[in-house]
């Protein structure tokens, strides 16, 4: 018996199919070299795997294969109709027996009444269920709770502006010392001899006249 689930819910189908096709594939990288001879590359992706099949809903119907399980009953054409057009906006299971089971979004299904008693005949297709996973972050937290900024007090100090500290001293050297010595000692009282400045100032002139 085939059966279809939708969250609770069961439905047997009132015929098993005659056939049901799986169609299981990969997509293969193919390229062609220079000689002309085809080769395959090495990726290799997996196709979502698809069932297809064909049912009859008929007219007239007796219960030969309700087993207890189903929640929802065969009625009528319509009623089954109805209930597929319902069931198609969630992934459902398909179950055959223990052979196949797998969860499945309905692709496409086709109608047509034939055998002029009104029997319903549907081709379903369907794909397998297969969604992608999204990952989202967010720093909702963040915003509604922000960090707390935590400050210490600090102990109040006088204004050292334009003060110099010990730091801000610098050693004289060696050199800079002997110049201040030199200095001092030029500018010392009685240190100036005014006749000896005066005798070579003469001199000077005297020889800067006798050149001429």
């Amino acid at each position: 018996m085939l059966t279809m689930i939708r969250d609770k819910n069961r439905f047997t189908f009132p015929i098993t199919p005659a056939e049901i096709q799986i169609t299981s594939s990969n997509e293969v990288e193919t390229f062609v070299v220079i000689t002309g001879q085809e080769k395959t590359g090495k990726r290799l992706t997996s196709k979502l795997k698809r069932v297809s099949f064909s049912v009859i809903f008929p007219r007239a119907w007796k219960e030969i294969w309700e087993t207890g399980k189903e929640t929802v009953k065969y009625q009528s054409p319509e009623q089954a109709w109805k209930l597929m057009e319902q069931w198609k906006a969630k992934p459902v299971i398909i179950n055959f027996e223990s052979l196949f089971s797998q969860t499945m979004w309905f692709e496409s299904f086709e109608a047509t009444y034939k055998d002029g008693q009104a029997n319903l005949h549907i081709n379903f297709n369907l794909v397998e269920y297969n969604p992608v996973k999204i990952v989202t972050y967010s720093n909702t937290k963040q915003l509604l709770k922000p960090g707390v900024i935590i400050t210490k007090s600090s102990k109040s100090r006088s204004n050292t502006t334009g003060k110099k500290t010990a730091k801000n001293k610098k050693k004289k050297s060696d050199k800079q010392k002997k110049a201040e010595k030199k200095a001092a000692a030029d500018n010392a009282k009685g240190n100036f001899d005014y006749l000896a400045q005066k005798e070579r100032i003469l001199d000077k002139t005297s020889s800067v006249k006798g050149g001429k």
